[in-house]
């Protein structure tokens, strides 16, 4: 990516672990500044660790994401301390699995509070901060599941149809103004979340059956993209979403 992070800040929400933590390291391997924001204080200060430890800078944000004074905290507290914001990736999530008539209000919304409004509330809260540098860019973790539904999961795919929705709104509104919006969507991945399935031979023969690449995807695959996206070179892509699935979502059956 050359020095297109150097002087740059990025704020990675759901940091402490899986893709967001994979995602942090590799802006900071850029040369970005990195907040790593989780609800998790103690994993965290283990990735802020782990940058510093290569020689990057990093600080840690507790927030809940999902509430407008968690957001906007976060934001605040980044720019106070960095002094500028750039980039935000908005990756926090949860997952929440049950059959729908069996489906508890509360899963549901707490599910839409933590991927969807969150994100929301975050971009309302970064994107000032934005404008006041000049530029920014907005990088929302969707998922295939956005995009074809999985069973048992309707929350979950209802939030993440819906942040590409908001991926596309935000887009089509703030371009003009030098604010960059996408999504990435991931496939399969071999994250923390995942482990169980990934023991399951149902789920792997699902793998095999489903997935062109007959492979998981890694999560620096992923943070390869949203370099991408959150780099200059990406400067004419606005309100697309970029599945990175193995080719799961190019066509089914024979």
């Amino acid at each position: 990516m050359g020095n297109h992070f150097e002087r740059k800040v990025a704020i990675v929400t759901g940091a402490g672990s899986g893709l967001g933590q994979s995602i942090a390291l590799a802006f900071a391997n850029e040369r970005a500044a990195v907040v790593v924001a989780d609800v998790n204080a103690e994993r965290a200060a283990a990735v802020v660790d782990e940058i510093v430890a290569m020689g990057g800078q990093a600080f840690a944000v507790v927030a809940d994401i999902s509430t407008e004074a968690g957001a906007h905290r976060m934001a605040d507290v980044t720019v106070d301390h960095f002094g500028r914001l750039d980039i935000l990736v908005n990756n926090a999530g949860i997952r929440s699995i049950s059959p729908f008539l069996d489906q508890q209000l509360s899963d549901w919304q707490r599910t839409i509070d933590v991927m969807l409004t969150g994100p929301m509330l975050c971009s309302q809260a970064s994107i000032p901060y934005m404008l006041q540098a000049g530029k920014g860019k907005i990088v929302n973790v969707a998922s295939v599941t956005g995009i074809i539904a999985l069973t048992k999961r309707a929350a979950y795919a209802a939030a993440k149809a819906g942040l590409i929705g908001l991926t596309k709104a935000l887009a089509f509104e703030l371009s003009s103004q030098g604010i960059y919006v996408n999504a990435v969507a991931p496939g399969l991945m071999e994250t923390p979340m995942n482990v169980a399935y990934l023991a399951d031979p149902q789920f792997t023969e699902l793998t095999k059956r489903e997935l062109p690449l007959g492979r998981w995807g890694k999560p620096e695959e992923i943070a390869n993209v949203v370099l991408f996206l959150a780099s200059p070179e990406s400067d004419f892509v606005c309100g697309a979403c970029w599945t990175v699935d193995g080719g799961w979502t190019s066509g089914k059956g024979y």
